[in-house]
């Protein structure tokens, strides 16, 4: 079932278009939830009898990067241009490295937006080998790299998604009138480097370590049996701004008793970040007000400590190489829509307080604990659409974007897929709705 059949009154909100150029929208936003994005407009191009062709400034099989922008048309990087499905425009070009408050901040119909870049499609952008991991729906040429020069320049957005609603980053600035929730919930998790992950993971077989893994599973094993886990305690204690806890002064020894690891480094997203803001309000208990609420206050940027670091990495992709790198013991928030195996990440995903987000597995819909009340690490994507208005093309992707294994880490709430939600408000906790 697609979205537009079950979030009639947001599509119906969506439902105005906003002035674009000629056969092209651009999208800002949350880079957290940009590949269901592309997924949502392969489809609404599919519905219009044509197929995609993905640009980035990348080669990665596995990683979207910042900038990317979507073509459809009647052939993979060539042929006549189709317009996405209940659109007048034929290619969307997106730069997600502001995070999701960039959705705002450089749209258009926002008073006080900022220009910012976006890559231009050109017959020079090589073919890229065919996707794998979370891009694997993608084949052979479909996606082109085509450098880093981004050519269409000093230009602001049609909006585009937040992984939570506007008034959390400001709520003087924002208007809570002005975000639209799409239906669906996206599920977050904390993932680490592979040195965490393999000393976490024989660490606990033991008793002195909880036998929260199986004393059969495998070296690496990544089904939920065989997943390691971290309390929810303890990344609080790694990312609130208390510089002498023991989460920053023991090394690897507070995640891994006994390890001669010598530091923790936190893979940190900037405050225009979605998925940061989404890690706040659940570790932190910010309040939605776009303020620190007065519980808990988060670690500088880039702070460095004999024991511990940050680093601040621009969007999801950022995080990713950051979390791919075995220096030090590293974790950091990541989107479900992510799913590293089968591909050459080898960042992983751990259980949070004993509870698995993810089935471990290539193609899995790393919705399931989620779905069912069990993983509640899950906030609700909004959109930007000042006084009621959308573009055209968010209602597209919002009615295009399928559920279950074929668009990972997001699902219905309203009791379509799952009776807990947020109903809206990343402020109210998950519960039955």
């Amino acid at each position: 079932m697609k979205l537009s059949k079950i979030v009639i009154a947001t599509i119906a909100v969506c439902g105005a278009t906003q002035v674009m150029a000629a056969g092209v929208t651009r999208l800002t936003g949350s880079s957290a939830s940009s590949i269901n994005v592309v997924r949502g407009l392969a489809n609404a191009c599919t519905t219009a009898g044509g197929t995609i062709t993905v640009y980035k400034t990348n080669t990665s099989t596995s990683a979207l990067g910042n900038q990317f922008s979507v073509k459809c048309s009647t052939a993979v990087a060539g042929g006549t241009p189709v317009n996405f499905d209940a659109t007048s425009v034929d290619e969307a070009r997106m730069n997600v490295a502001g995070g999701s408050e960039s959705a705002v901040t450089n749209a258009a119909l926002f008073p006080t937006s900022t220009n910012t870049n976006f890559l231009v499609p050109t017959g020079a952008c090589t073919a890229v080998a065919a996707g794998t991991e979370a891009l694997s729906f993608l084949a052979a040429g479909q996606m082109r790299s085509c450098g880093t020069t981004l050519a269409d320049t000093i230009l602001k957005s049609d909006g585009g998604y937040l992984d939570v609603e506007g008034p959390v980053f400001n709520a003087t600035k924002y208007d809570g009138g002005d975000f639209q929730p799409t239906g669906f919930n996206q599920v977050f998790g904390i993932a680490v480097n592979s040195t965490l992950y393999n000393a976490l993971q024989t660490y606990q077989k033991t008793v002195a370590g909880g036998n929260i893994v199986a004393a059969a599973c495998a070296a690496g094993a990544t089904t939920p049996e065989c997943q390691p886990s971290i309390s929810r305690a303890q990344i609080t204690s790694l990312i609130n701004n208390d510089l002498f806890n023991a989460g920053k002064t023991s090394g690897g020894a507070y995640l891994v008793p006994g390890s001669a690891v010598s530091k923790i480094t936190y893979c940190q997203r900037p405050q225009t970040s979605g998925t940061q803001q989404s890690s706040q309000l659940y570790f932190l208990g910010y309040a939605l007000n776009g303020n620190l609420g007065g519980n808990e206050v988060v670690v500088p940027n880039n702070t460095s400590l004999a024991k511990y670091s940050s680093i601040l990495n621009n969007g999801s992709s950022d995080v990713k190489t950051c979390l791919n790198s075995a220096t030090d013991f590293r974790f950091g928030g990541l989107s479900l829509e992510n799913n590293p195996i089968g591909g050459t990440d080898t960042y992983r995903f751990v259980k949070l307080n004993e509870v698995a987000a993810t089935e471990g597995v290539a193609g899995a819909s790393q919705t399931t604990t989620a779905i069912a009340g069990r993983y509640d690490f899950v906030y609700e994507l909004s959109a930007y659409c000042p006084g009621g208005t959308c573009a055209d093309i968010i209602a597209t992707i919002n009615s295009a974007v399928t559920v279950g294994s074929s668009s990972p880490g997001i699902f219905l709430g309203n009791g379509v897929e799952s009776k807990f939600g947020r109903n809206g408000n990343s402020a109210a906790p998950m519960a039955s709705r």
